[in-house]
């Protein structure tokens, strides 16, 4: 495929542009991804926590779709298999979450949480002792209450997009590793037109040409809505993420998830993560820091003392895209008749991504989603910051 050419660019090659760029490859269309390969992208470093059950996410208008973007996964990766992609890294795999009270001042906030898990999913969540919830995750310390949901799932960021990458290109996908750089644009020729997308400035390259655009810029999204003139606020909050080794088989734990706290997540091999801090002052900064990884340990230890003895293994750093309002922007930029945006999921990225990209990209390529999927929630929309 000529890469100065297409019926799609996607700008972004995160977890959300190149599920993207898959799923428009799939519905047939022709798709180049530019991509400039920040560092700290928030798919190199998510943890992958994918539990519609006990989100914190309160809004009933929501639930539905928290619920097909957990469901959507097997069937995602199903298809990403079948194209050739080795699933195997992505590290997808059912484990169960806890969800923590640890002290009894914390029930404050923790009732209204489990009320409303409990209600909304009754099948899929229940209350057990806190001696239940060591005996799932052996290194907990101190526990007030617990909720446990088995069905939740873990994933590995970097695995899926790896996986991603691979079948897209499978099906055609064309990759342009540079800095875009703006857009080139058609005037409207009546009064009340959209404005259009011809083509996208690429740095020290040809444009490339496309029908439509699609940005998928993560925390750098700011920067892109320049381009059309149109606010798209989302810019970057820093997350540390820990990783430590312990002696023995982790991949049978749960996840062990403080309402209050940082969520601890087990992968086979002796591995757990724990993370984030959440470091809304920190622009474009991917340093380890001598305070985050205090934090980190510090709170990793107050939740599971027994992990003291654990190996440090590294520290990963992702700057998620947060929106101005901490709910996602997808769909069309009001004004213009062919670009798009994907983006500002923040710490729900690995949970609400693909399946908010699937969505798109049978809005772009004026498709049809099977009937019984739920839409995108209006509450994406990006017109609400015009």
């Amino acid at each position: 495929m000529d890469p100065q050419r297409c019926d799609v660019a996607v700008v972004g090659a995160g977890l959300v542009g190149l599920a993207l760029a898959y799923e428009l490859a799939e519905l047939g269309a022709r798709v180049v991804v530019v991509d400039a390969a920040h560092r700290g992208r928030a798919t190199d470093a998510g943890a992958g926590i994918l539990s519609p059950a006990t989100s914190v996410v309160a809004e009933p208008e929501l639930w539905p779709f928290l619920v097909q973007c957990g469901a959507h996964y097997p069937r995602l990766l199903e298809r990403v298999a079948t194209d050739g992609a080795d699933v195997s890294a992505a590290g997808y795999a059912p484990c169960g979450v806890l969800s923590l009270c640890l002290r009894p001042h914390e029930d404050e906030w923790f009732a209204p949480f489990a009320e409303r898990a409990l209600r909304r999913a009754p099948a899929d969540v229940s209350e057990i002792t806190p001696a239940e919830a060591r005996t799932l995750f052996p290194p907990l310390g101190r526990v007030h209450r617990a909720l446990f949901a088995p069905g939740s799932a873990r994933v590995d960021g970097r695995g899926l997009a790896a996986a991603l990458r691979h079948a897209a290109a499978s099906r055609g996908v064309a990759f342009v590793r540079r800095a875009a750089t703006g857009v080139v644009t058609g005037e409207a020729t009546r009064k009340g037109e959209r404005r259009r997308v011809e083509a996208v400035r690429v740095e020290r390259g040809p444009h490339v040409r496309c029908d439509a655009l699609a940005v998928a810029g993560g925390a750098w999204t700011a920067s892109m809505a320049a381009w059309l003139e149109r606010p798209l606020p989302v810019g970057p909050t820093k997350g540390q993420i820990v990783h430590l080794g312990v002696d023995g088989d982790t991949g049978g734990w749960p996840i062990a998830q403080p309402l209050l706290t940082h969520y601890l997540v087990p992968w086979p091999g002796g591995r757990v993560a724990c993370g984030g801090t959440f470091e809304t002052a920190a622009g474009f900064s991917v340093d380890v820091t001598a305070a985050g990884l205090h934090e980190l340990l510090r709170e990793c230890l107050a939740v599971a003392p027994a992990l003291g003895a654990a190996r440090y293994l590294e520290t990963r750093v992702g700057l998620r895209p947060t929106s101005s309002d901490d709910r996602a922007l997808v769909g069309r930029v009001p004004g213009w008749a062919n670009a798009w945006v994907a983006t500002g999921h923040g710490a729900n990225g690995l949970l609400q991504g693909p399946y908010s990209a699937h969505l798109l990209a049978h809005t772009v390529a004026g498709a049809t989603p099977p009937p019984e999927e739920p839409p995108l929630p209006a509450l994406f929309d990006p017109a609400r910051f015009i």
